[in-house]
């Protein structure tokens, strides 16, 4: 059976032989990028060329120089790492109307409490290649349209230079289980997780760090290919118009949501929530003075709560807060988490976000059909 799964991949695309491969080996693409030895299925950039059928030379010659060989009779494609993307060549892309963004479960982290199964479907997780065929989720993100991810600009730039961004984690709940199965009903299950590759991802331009703290921290990662919304996968609401630009947001309650870090110092098994205060910048500055970072419009704190905080691992997730608008109420992303304190959870230091309202020109010139 092997040979003729062999001689088929040749028969279709040219390729002289069937070489052993081993999964995740590294590799080089046909175009000459640094990639992951996969099967032909979990590559979806090389499968949609073949599924199209109608190729033309250059991209048969790409799929042919991007053989990788069979491993246990699959047939092996080396599957590109993403890279970082320098400028927009397409139409921008449009984001989500209102009734389709925002849209939670109506049922119903350090110091927080267990999310519903289905609240919070927008959250995402990052998935790192870390050389030596390892792998690990390191930072959060939040869905944004069906092609994109929001997350922090640190999450790209200061992780160690070996990692790469792989793919995204969507519909995430039980990090331990499949199916995942609510932790308030066990009867009451979820799809199960997609993972999509990567494309690329986009750091802002104006991204540097000082004494410690980030600016500009905010990144945009495109999916291969675009996702279907389910009751566990959907987007978060922007803020698009000047109202909802302008809403103050000082001194009200806003939510943090993702798996990091908890008190008792491991990443937590479940999708976890916490209600967090908004600060007044002055009084974040000053919180900050002792060890000279400053803050800027362009950012937002929340917390300073004892024991409740957002933390390792919830970095590039969202600060949100639910709007009515038109008659609807949907959540709406405030802020993208960026730095706090070597300790979470400091009485009267709060976390630093990126305020997403102060870049949503940014957003919409970088998103991409």
């Amino acid at each position: 059976m092997a040979v003729n799964r062999c001689l088929l991949t040749v028969l279709l695309v040219g390729i002289a032989a069937c070489q052993a491969v081993e999964l995740y080996e590294s590799c080089t693409d046909g175009a000459g990028v640094k990639g992951l030895c996969v099967p032909l299925k979990s590559c979806s950039a090389i499968s949609a060329l073949l599924m199209r059928k109608n190729y033309t030379d250059s991209e048969r010659n790409y799929i042919k120089n991007s053989n990788c060989g069979m491993l246990d009779a699959a047939r092996m494609v080396c599957c590109p790492l993403p890279g970082m993307l320098k400028a927009r060549f397409s139409a921008p892309a449009s984001l989500p109307a209102l009734g389709t963004c925002g849209q939670t479960s109506d049922n119903r982290i350090v110091g927080g409490s267990i999310a519903q199964l289905d609240e919070y479907p927008w959250l995402a997780r990052i998935q790192y290649y870390k050389s030596n065929k390892r792998f690990g989720f390191h930072c959060g993100g939040v869905l944004i349209n069906e092609r994109y991810v929001l997350t922090a600009a640190h999450c790209i730039q200061s992780v160690p230079s070996s990692w790469t961004v792989y793919k995204i984690r969507l519909g995430e709940y039980d990090s331990q289980q499949d199916p995942e199965c609510s932790y308030h009903d066990e009867e009451d299950c979820a799809d199960s997780v997609r993972d999509v590759l990567v494309s690329s991802y986009y750091v802002h331009e104006d991204y540097f760090q000082e004494n410690g703290a980030d600016y500009n921290d905010l990144a945009l990662i495109r999916l291969m290919q675009p996702v279907e919304y389910t009751s566990f996968i959907q987007p978060i609401c922007l803020p698009t118009t000047e109202d909802l630009k302008n809403l103050d947001v000082e001194g009200l309650k806003m939510t943090v949501a993702g798996w990091g870090q908890t008190e008792n110092k491991t990443a937590s098994r479940y999708k976890m929530y916490l209600e967090v205060p908004s600060w007044n910048n002055d009084r974040c500055g000053e919180a900050f003075s002792s060890v000279n970072v400053d803050i800027i419009e362009t950012q937002l704190c929340a917390g300073g709560v004892k024991g409740q905080d957002s933390c390792r691992g919830d970095s590039g997730g969202p600060l949100m807060k639910t709007e009515r608008v038109g008659g609807k109420v949907a959540w709406f992303l405030k802020g993208i988490v960026s730095f706090g304190t070597e300790k979470c959870g400091t009485e009267n230091v709060p976390g630093v976000y990126t305020r997403i309202s102060k870049y949503m020109d940014w957003i919409l010139e970088n998103i991409e059909e």
